[in-house]
């Protein structure tokens, strides 16, 4: 899967601060619809300052009209590895994963999504094995709590296929951290293994974060893990 955010508004025009800011000397450049109002730019990877340090991000400036910050990346090189199995603070501050896989860090997505005048949207894009074309779904109103919150999530407004909303589910959770490979590892009452860092519930419906594997797991949620209604894609 593919996790990007940006200011939901129009197709055309959007922004992450008033104009009048984002031109005085010294302003950092904080998503990539920031770097896209700046000027048409194509896909590819650029640096960013939602905080004080530079992030390096993939844009995407093609999907939906473009200006997404890609905040999640999952890659066909991490197959059967843990590498989204990442302690706390690894998930606050962003790791790299096999490949050109990454998670930007819960610092800087609460930073891209605290904006006040700007509501930010969520877009995921699920391949399932076998198929090329993604399913892409849009979160219209996506926000993560600060550390003191546990960075709670606040997802709505879902734009979608019918049977799709696995994360609604998910939405005034606390984000952790699971260990399956660990001698006791996490579970909760439908799951023996959990894995990776996500905000779970008890019987999770969504882990984007879990473990990738090349076929259907038996260990429920131990994998990247989707529901779609009447099934169960993990």
């Amino acid at each position: 899967p593919e996790i990007t955010e940006r200011q939901y508004g129009t197709r055309k025009t959007y922004m992450l601060f008033d104009p009048c800011n984002t031109n005085k000397p010294g302003n950092r450049t904080v998503s990539c619809s920031q770097i896209q109002m700046r000027k048409r730019s194509r896909s590819g990877d650029y640096t960013i300052n939602p905080l004080n340090d530079p992030v390096k991000v993939r844009c995407d400036m093609d999907s939906d009209g473009g200006g997404w910050t890609v905040i999640q990346r999952r890659t066909k090189y991490e197959v059967n590895n843990n590498d989204f199995e990442k302690n706390e603070r690894d998930y606050e501050l962003g790791f790299k994963a096999t490949g050109s896989g990454y998670w930007i860090g819960l610092e800087n997505l609460h930073a891209l999504t605290s904006f006040p005048n700007n509501q930010q949207a969520l877009r995921i894009e699920l391949t399932r094995i076998g198929e090329r074309k993604p399913t892409v779904l849009l979160y219209h109103k996506f926000i993560v709590g600060s550390q003191a919150e546990h960075y709670k999530l606040t997802i709505d407004e879902y734009d979608g296929p019918q049977g799709y909303d696995a994360l609604s589910k998910h939405n005034g959770q606390k984000f952790t951290t699971k260990k399956s490979m660990t001698q006791t590892p996490d579970k909760d009452k439908c799951s023996d293994r959990l894995s990776g860092g996500w905000w779970f519930k008890e019987c999770n419906t969504a882990n984007l974060n879990g473990r990738k594997f090349t076929y259907t797991s038996k260990i429920r949620a131990l994998g990247i893990t989707w529901h779609i209604k009447d099934t169960y894609e993990s």
